[in-house]
């Protein structure tokens, strides 16, 4: 009887013991992070974006320029037909300024010609400061093939315009031989890599 009661006990403590030692499970994986959307749905839909279009032209200055920046980020199509119009005939000369600076900018995108042409356009304009923010977007946009067209601006009447067009021919020179530079030495990277390829065939 007592080692009937004896093997229950150890059975009944092995159990426990078992149960406590035992491997644990593996939790469940976690759940996929949530899909990120490669581009942001659009805010406003294309009739909405027809009213900020209008809000170019509105009677505020300020009203016109936070139309042109919500136009630029959202990518709006006619968002080059509303700046190149506003910069040549807004009233207000600091939306002007501010549209050519923020033309400037747009070095990377495929109507570098286009905006490189308004620019050169705005370097003969009537006011001064018009003039040498043209030169002054000229040179962030980096595009040399206006080279040529800036030194027109060194007969300026207005000497911080010249002034302007020598250092934008200057940087505009720099950026030229720097990028000529970087091909160089692309090209040179190149030979190395075939010449080691040839030797290891």
């Amino acid at each position: 009887m007592k080692f009937l009661l004896m093997t229950v006990v150890l059975c009944v403590a092995g159990y426990f013991a078992w149960q406590q030692f035992k491997p644990k499970p593996l939790p469940p994986p976690p759940p996929p992070p949530p899909a990120i959307l490669t581009e942001p749905a659009p805010l406003i839909t294309p009739e909405e974006q027809t009213k900020i279009i209008k809000s170019a032209n509105d009677t505020n200055p300020e009203v016109r320029w936070q139309a042109i920046l919500f136009l630029d980020k959202m990518r709006v199509p006619a968002f080059f037909d509303v700046v190149f119009e506003r910069m040549q005939k807004d009233q207000d000369l600091e939306v002007r300024l501010k549209i050519i600076t923020l033309l400037g900018q747009r070095g990377s995108d495929k109507r570098i010609a286009e905006i490189s042409q308004h620019l050169v356009a705005a370097t003969k304009d009537s006011v001064p400061e018009v003039r040498m923010a043209a030169l002054q977007a000229l040179d962030a946009l980096g595009d040399y093939s206006v080279g040529s067209v800036v030194t027109d601006s060194l007969k300026d009447g207005d000497e911080r315009v010249r002034l302007q067009a020598l250092k934008t021919l200057n940087n505009l020179q720099e950026k030229k031989a720097a990028m000529i530079e970087a091909e160089r030495k692309r090209q040179e990277e190149l030979r190395l890599k075939a010449e080691e390829a040839a030797k290891n065939k």
